[in-house]
């Protein structure tokens, strides 16, 4: 009965999400935007992977993500194996955005992948700026903080709550700060060598 019951539940979402994409071509990604911050928790990874992420089916994702800059590119977020993605998470999708396995996002933190004044007088003096954001395996990123657009977060690197990340974080390595700064490098030496 269950499985009747789920199997019904992710055909409403599928002809949802089929309505949905037919409204964003009239009023734009906003309205996909929404559904998905919306979303309850038991079907967001369904319906991100319908969306065309690429999710894979152990992340933990809480409910009230939010995506910007989509531009109907939701292929350009990829989250892996037992990742885990908190409570109003900011996705900006003008570049990619991968997430590698068992890495953690605290709530509220925001992921930026261009930076961009529009077409005003501070234009000149600041040229858009945009690339891909990689979440290295196992890393932790504190709440609230912030990556800015061509950062790679290394493997099992941590970074502080509120930090904001302007340039690439090593493996094994906690930072914190604004800018974000190295507080101390993890001892790796009990690990097993490969």
């Amino acid at each position: 009965m269950k499985k009747i019951i789920k199997n019904i539940m992710y055909f409403l979402v599928d002809i949802k999400i089929k309505c949905l994409k037919l409204e964003a071509r009239l009023l734009g990604d906003y309205v996909i935007n929404k559904y998905v911050e919306k979303c309850s928790e038991r079907k967001l990874t369904y319906v991100l992977n319908k969306l065309n992420c690429k999710v894979h089916s152990s992340a933990n994702i809480k409910s009230g993500i939010v995506f910007d800059n989509t531009y109907s590119n939701y292929d350009y977020l990829s989250i892996g194996d037992n990742c885990y993605i908190g409570r109003k998470v900011f996705f900006d999708l003008a570049n990619k955005i991968t997430i590698e396995k068992e890495a953690v996002l605290s709530a509220g933190v925001s992921i930026l992948t261009h930076q961009d004044v529009g077409n005003r007088l501070l234009k000149r003096y600041y040229q858009r700026r945009e690339g891909e954001v990689i979440l290295r395996e196992g890393c932790w990123i504190g709440a609230n903080a912030i990556i800015l657009c061509g950062v790679t977060v290394g493997k099992c690197a941590v970074v502080g709550a509120g930090a904001v990340v302007t340039k690439d974080v090593p493996d094994y390595t906690v930072v914190g700060g604004i800018p974000a700064k190295t507080i101390k490098v993890l001892d790796i030496s009990h690990l097993p060598k490969k």
